[in-house]
């Protein structure tokens, strides 16, 4: 016949639970690694061809809407064209930008080294900025414009994310270049 075992006394009473206490040494130092204070989008002034351009093609675009009866279509051109002479003409405050050992913050938001993937660095509007990629929903992108180093913001975000060149266009991306290339909105000045 098998023997059946039976706990013992000692078995059965639980341990007593040991508290956790952390200890400086393995607590991770919050530490300010990069700070500088920059435009919140990169901008540069558009001459009067952009304005001349842009109203050009709204009133095109709503003769056309016109035509095909489509007057809501007609509000929503007038409401885009509003706001890209707003992001022209207004150019944009300056706001903080932070890196740290514990992530991002840009003005009022922060974001974990967790939450993000990667980053890469592109000119834009003749400025040099940081693209860094959310696992967020929104937003899918964080924009950092520059006013340090490249290489010195490059050194410190490499120790969190891993850095791409550039990342792979997609069919949008190589679309809307080559409209701006073949349809500028405003004359190049060489």
């Amino acid at each position: 016949m098998p023997k059946v075992f039976q706990p013992t006394k000692e078995s059965v009473e639980p341990s007593p639970v040991e508290e956790f206490t952390p200890k400086i040494s393995e607590a991770r130092e919050i530490k300010t690694l990069l700070e500088w204070v920059a435009p919140a989008r990169p901008y540069r002034k558009k001459d009067r061809s952009y304005y001349t351009t842009i109203a050009v093609l709204v009133i095109l675009l709503i003769l056309i809407a016109i035509l095909i009866r489509e007057f809501l279509l007609i509000g929503v051109l007038l409401s885009l064209a509003f706001v890209s002479y707003v992001l022209a003409f207004v150019p944009p405050n300056d706001i903080g930008y932070k890196i740290s050992t514990q992530g991002i913050t840009i003005g009022d938001h922060f974001y974990f080294w967790h939450e993000l993937e990667s980053f890469w660095f592109k000119v834009k509007e003749g400025q040099a900025v940081l693209f860094v990629q959310t696992r967020l929903r929104f937003p899918g992108q964080l924009m950092l414009v520059l006013k340090i180093d490249q290489e010195i913001v490059k050194k410190e975000v490499a120790k969190f994310l891993p850095f791409h060149e550039i990342p792979r266009e997609t069919i949008m991306d190589r679309w809307s270049e080559s409209l701006q290339k073949h349809f500028p909105l405003e004359k190049t000045h060489f």
